[in-house]
């Protein structure tokens, strides 16, 4: 079940009970700095079909965004359960 929730710090955020899909859309606001806004996509009951669940969401966005700039493309990740994923954010960090 996906739900919206605050991190320990008050930022908002969402989550969801199983595996999931989080799409990290670039907004077209420039000043704005905080320019992702992250939502779920998808929810898997195992990390196979929610690894596979992103990597389908990731090839049909590149199919459509070659030109555009690296900092500017929407990011997708496959989340374990209960992982807090930030509303908004200013990018991923490669961990």
């Amino acid at each position: 079940m996906i739900k919206d929730t605050v991190t320990k710090k008050g930022t908002a955020a969402v989550t969801s009970d199983q595996w999931h899909v989080v799409l990290a859309h670039f907004t077209v606001d420039a000043k704005s700095e905080l320019p992702f806004v992250r939502s779920i996509v998808s929810e898997h009951d195992d990390s196979k079909g929610c690894k596979l669940a992103a990597k389908e969401l990731t090839a049909s966005l590149e199919a459509g965004g070659k030109k555009i700039p690296a900092k500017k493309r929407d990011q997708v990740f496959a989340r374990p359960p209960h992982f807090k994923s930030l509303k908004l954010a200013r990018r991923h960090k490669a961990g």
